[in-house]
C-alpha cells in the first residue's frame, strides 16, 4: 500500500525559515512530505480550523502575536491537532508554555536538524491519532452508560453528592428531585430508611454488591419501592459508588397495566424474555419481536424451549455461572455472553438477567433483557487494535514496547532489560526506485523474520517506516548480542517480490538495563545511539551502547547548536592541498579543504561537523560557501600571475548534488569569479550520487557539457560499481588513501592500487592517488601508471597565503622519486 504523504503547515512571518524546514524534510524522506505555508496568525487560525494538514510547525512569535495563542484558540473550539511550536531562542517557560497549550513537541530553530525534525513530526502526528482512537474510544463507552436502558447513578461514598447519572436514572427518578446531580444520594430515600442507609454505608455492607430493597420518598401519596445494587468503585481520584436502582412499584400493578407492558416491550430494541421460574428447566413463555429479529426465531419456535439452546456450540462456562449464582440469589444479574443465531452467525449478547417475585416474595418468573452489541464490540476491538498495533506488518507499536518498560519499572527492577533498535539501511532508496509498494513488502517481510527470530523472547514492535524496535525482558546484553547478530544476518537474506528479489541490510543498536544503562527510561534513546554508530561504521553492523555513543550525540547536538553561528561568524576557511603530475611532479592544482576554528572548540576537522551539518539540512549553503570562497581564491592567484593551467578541486555533498539546480549554481558562481569551467573539479563520493541516481545523473551531465572537470573520491570504498562509471563518465578517480597507507609492502594494497589504475586507464580517467606520505609509495605508484600525487610527501594543507607562498616557491614543480 503506498503511503500517502505528509502534510505539513508551517506558520511563520519569516519565509526563509518555512524554506529551511522544507528542504531539511525533503533531504530527509524524498516525497514523504506536502508542504504549505502562512505567514499571518489570520491565515494560521483560519488554516487549522480547517484542519487540511497533518501536522502544524506554529512558529512562538508571529509578528506582535503569539502561535500559542492559535494552538489556544483551536483547543478552545474542541479540534484536535498535531502541533509542533518553534521558536528562535529556546528556554524552560516557553517550553512549558507550548507543552501546556497542546503541543505534542517544542523546538528551538537553531538546534534543530533534519531527523529530529522528522522523528518530532511522526510522534506528534501519531499522538495526535493515538488521542483521537482514545477520544472516539471514550465517547462510546460513554454513549453506552448514558444510553444504557439501566438506571444507573454514581454518588461519592463520603459526601455522598450524585456525581453522574444516565438518562434512564434521570427518567426513572427526575420527579422525585428534577436535577440529580449535584443533590445528595440519600435524599432520595424515604426518610426512614435514612439511617439504615448511612450504617450499611459505612459497614461496607452496602457495597458488597448484594440486592437490596429499600423505599424510596413518596410519589404522591404512595412509597416508590426499589430494589438497589452498590459496587465500590474509583472515580476520578476518589471513591466511588456505583447505584444500579430499579424501581420495583410496577410488580405491584402488572396484572392490571399487562397490556401497556407488553406494548412497551414489544416496541423495544432489545430482546425481552420472559421464563417461568416455577415450571421444569424453567421454559420461555415470552418473547418480544426484538428477540425475534436479533436470534432470527420466531416465538412460536422458542416458546417452551430453555434459553440455553441460544449458546449454540458456545460453552460461556464463566459467564454461565455468573447467572447460575444470581438466580440462586435471586438477585439481578447482567452479563455478555456468546450466543449463535438461528443462521449460525455468532453475535454477542449483553444480557440482564432479574427475577420477579410475588406478593410473598417468591420468585415466580425471570426477565432478561438481550441487547446486541455485536457492533459495538467489534468496533472496540479495532479500535484498540489500530491504537496498538501497525496495520501494515501486523506488529505492535511502540506504545506497546512503552507500557513493558513501565510495567518492568514497577514489578522487575532486578532483571534485565534489553532494547533492540533496528533501522534498515538506505531504505528511501528502496521507495524510490522500487516504489512504496515493494517498500511495503520489503518491511513487512523483514517483520515476519524479526518475529520468527524473537519468538517468545520478546516482544518486536514497528516505531517507524523502517525502524523498529525490540524488547528483551529478562535477556542479558551477550544474549541480545547473539540475537542481534541472528536478526542482521536474517535481514541481508534476498526477499522476494514476485518476479525479483531485493536484497537489504540493518544497523542495529542495542542497549541493556542496568549493564550498560543506569536509567530504565533512556533505554531507547541509548539504543538508537548505538543504532547510528553502526551507521557511522559502515551500516550492516551490530552495536552495543557505549558511553561514547551518547557523547557522540551530545557532541553533534553542541556543534548542531553552533555550526550556523560559526557560517555567519567567519569562523570557517579553507586549507589548500597541491596536487602534481606522479611523472614529472609538475604542479597541476589545489584541492580546497573545510576547516573550522572554533573560539570554544578550537580547530573542528570535517570529519566531525560534516555529517551534523548534513542532519540539520546546512549542506546546500555550506558546499556554496565553500565553492564561492574556493574559486574567489582562484581568480586572486590568476590574477596575481600564479595559477595559470591550474585547476581548483572542491569537495560536494550529497545534499548539493542532488538538489535540480546545482549545475546552475555551479555556473553562476563561475562566471560571478570570472573562472573557466576547466578551471574547476568537482569531487563526489560514491554515496552521494547513489541517493538518487536519476537526478544525480541530471546535474552530472549538465556539468560535463559545460566543461567543468569531474572526479570520483574516495574510489574503491563505497559501491565501486564499474556500471555507475559508464553512466558517469568523470575525468578523475581517486585512490582513497585507505589503499595507499599500507604501500609498498602489502600485497593486497599493490592489487587493488593495480587495478584502479588499470579501470581508470580503461575508461579515457586520470587516477589521482590521496594520502602519499612517503617516496616509497610515490615510486610504486608512478611505477604502476598513477597520473596524480596528493599527500604530505607533496605538500601539506595549508592556508591561502602560504599556499601562495607556495607557489611561488615551487614554479616547476617539486622532484618525484623516479620508479628506479
Amino acid at each position: 500500500m503506498t503511503r500517502q504523504p505528509l502534510r505539513v503547515l508551517v506558520v511563520d512571518d519569516d519565509e526563509d525559515d518555512f524554506i529551511l524546514i522544507r528542504d531539511m524534510l525533503r533531504d530527509v524522506s524524498e516525497g514523504g512530505y506536502t508542504f504549505e505555508w502562512c505567514a499571518t496568525p489570520e491565515e494560521g487560525l483560519s488554516e487549522l480550523r480547517r484542519g487540511a494538514h497533518d501536522v502544524y510547525l506554529v512558529d512562538y512569535l508571529l509578528g506582535p502575536a503569539s502561535g500559542l495563542d492559535l494552538i489556544e484558540a483551536v483547543n478552545r473550539e474542541g479540534l484536535t491537532r498535531a502541533f509542533i511550536v518553534l521558536t528562535g531562542r529556546g528556554n524552560q517557560s516557553v517550553d512549558m508554555a507550548a507543552m501546556e497549550a497542546g503541543a505534542s513537541d517544542y523546538l528551538v530553530k537553531g538546534l534543530i536538524d533534519a531527523e529530529r525534525l522528522a522523528r518530532s513530526i511522526r510522534y506528534a502526528v501519531d499522538h495526535t491519532r493515538f488521542v483521537e482512537v482514545l477520544r472516539e474510544s471514550e465517547t462510546c463507552h460513554r454513549l453506552l452508560f448514558d444510553e444504557g436502558p439501566v438506571p444507573l447513578l454514581l454518588f461519592d461514598a463520603h459526601s455522598r453528592e450524585i456525581l453522574t447519572v444516565n438518562a434512564a436514572a434521570q427518567n426513572e427518578y427526575g420527579d422525585l428531585l428534577p436535577e440529580l446531580v449535584g443533590q445528595r444520594f440519600d435524599a432520595l430515600l424515604a426518610p426512614h430508611e435514612s439511617e439504615r442507609f448511612l450504617a450499611q454505608l459505612a459497614s461496607g455492607q452496602l457495597t458488597n454488591g448484594e440486592l437490596g430493597a429499600w423505599d424510596y420518598r413518596r410519589d404522591g401519596h404512595a412509597l416508590r419501592h426499589v430494589e438497589g445494587i452498590f459496587h465500590a468503585m474509583d472515580y476520578r481520584g476518589s471513591r466511588a459508588v456505583l447505584a444500579h436502582i430499579q424501581d420495583v412499584s410496577a410488580r405491584v400493578l402488572a396484572d392490571a397495566q399487562l397490556h401497556l407492558l407488553d406494548r412497551a416491550i414489544q416496541c423495544t430494541g432489545n430482546g425481552v424474555v420472559i421464563a417461568a421460574a416455577r415450571q421444569p428447566d424453567q421454559p420461555i413463555i415470552f418473547v418480544n419481536r426484538a428477540f425475534e429479529r436479533i436470534t432470527g426465531y420466531s416465538a412460536t419456535e422458542v416458546i417452551g424451549l430453555n434459553c440455553r439452546f441460544l449458546q449454540g456450540g458456545e460453552d460461556n462456562h464463566a459467564e454461565r455461572a455468573v447467572i447460575r449464582q444470581a438466580l440462586a440469589a435471586r438477585q439481578e444479574s447482567s452479563t455478555l455472553l456468546r450466543n449463535v443465531r438461528k443462521d449460525g452467525t455468532l453475535f454477542w449478547n449483553q444480557l440482564y438477567i432479574s427475577p420477579v417475585s410475588d406478593a410473598r416474595g417468591e420468585v415466580t418468573h425471570y426477565i432478561g433483557i438481550q441487547m446486541d452489541v455485536t457492533a459495538q464490540r467489534d468496533t472496540e476491538a479495532r479500535l484498540a487494535y489500530a491504537a496498538t498495533h501497525d496495520a501494515e506488518t501486523g506488529l505492535a507499536r511502540y506504545p506497546v514496547i512503552e507500557a513493558m518498560l513501565e510495567e518492568h519499572a514497577l514489578h522487575r527492577v532486578d532483571r534485565p532489560m534489553t532494547l533492540i533498535y533496528a533501522d534498515v539501511d538506505r531504505f528511501h532508496a528502496i521507495n524510490e526506485t522500487l516504489g512504496h509498494e515493494v517498500g511495503d513488502l520489503v518491511v513487512a517481510a523483514l517483520a515476519l523474520r524479526m518475529r520468527e527470530c524473537v519468538g517468545d523472547r520478546g516482544r518486536v514492535a514497528r516505531f517507524t517506516g523502517d525502524e523498529f524496535v525490540i524488547a528483551l525482558p529478562g535477556m542479558p546484553l551477550d544474549d541480545a548480542m547473539v540475537l542481534a547478530e541472528q536478526l542482521r544476518q536474517r535481514a541481508a537474506a534476498p526477499i522476494g517480490i514476485g518476479t525479483g528479489e531485493v536484497l537489504v541490510t540493518m544497523s542495529i543498536g542495542v542497549a541493556t538495563y542496568p549493564q550498560r544503562v543506569d536509567q530504565l527510561a533512556d533505554l531507547l534513546l541509548r539504543a538508537e545511539a548505538s543504532m547510528t554508530r553502526a551507521k557511522h561504521l559502515g551500516r550492516d553492523q551490530v552495536c552495543a551502547y557505549s558511553q561514547e555513543d551518547m557523547l557522540r550525540v551530545e557532541d553533534r547536538r553542541m556543534l548542531g547548536a553552533r555550526l550556523r553561528a560559526a557560517l555567519q561568524a567567519g569562523e570557517l576557511y579553507l586549507d589548500f592541498q597541491p596536487q602534481v603530475c606522479a611523472s614529472s611532479g609538475r604542479m597541476l592544482g589545489f584541492e580546497a579543504l573545510l576547516r573550522w576554528r572554533s573560539p570554544e572548540l578550537g580547530l573542528v576537522m570535517p570529519d566531525r561537523f560534516i555529517a551534523v551539518a548534513e542532519g540539520m539540512g546546512l549542506m546546500p549553503e555550506l558546499g556554496q560557501w565553500v565553492l564561492d570562497h574556493a574559486c574567489a581564491q582562484m581568480r586572486a592567484w590568476i590574477d596575481g600571475g600564479l595559477a595559470d593551467g591550474l585547476v581548483m578541486a572542491v569537495n560536494v555533498a550529497a545534499q548539493q548534488v542532488q538538489r535540480p539546480d546545482f549545475a546552475e549554481h555551479v555556473t553562476d558562481t563561475l562566471q560571478r569569479h570570472g573562472l573557466e569551467p576547466a578551471q574547476l573539479e568537482l569531487e563526489f563520493t560514491e554515496s552521494s550520487l547513489m541517493e538518487n541516481i536519476e537526478r544525480a545523473l541530471q546535474s552530472i551531465h549538465r556539468l560535463s557539457a559545460s566543461g567543468v572537470r569531474l572526479a570520483f573520491d574516495d574510489f574503491g570504498t563505497g559501491y565501486s560499481s564499474l556500471s555507475y562509471l559508464r553512466q558517469f563518465k568523470v575525468d578523475r578517480l581517486k585512490i582513497d588513501k585507505s589503499f595507499v597507507h599500507d604501500l609498498p609492502d602489502d600485497e593486497d594494497s599493490v592489487a587493488i592500487a593495480r587495478t584502479i589504475i588499470a579501470v581508470g586507464h580503461q575508461l579515457q580517467m586520470d587516477v589521482v592517488a590521496e594520502g602519499v606520505e612517503t617516496p616509497e609509495q610515490a615510486r610504486l605508484l608512478r611505477a604502476l601508471g598513477c597520473d596524480v600525487l596528493q599527500g604530505y610527501l607533496i605538500g601539506y594543507p595549508m592556508n591561502a597565503p602560504a599556499a601562495g607562498d607556495w607557489l611561488r616557491g615551487h614554479p616547476a614543480g617539486v622532484p618525484v622519486p623516479d620508479s628506479a
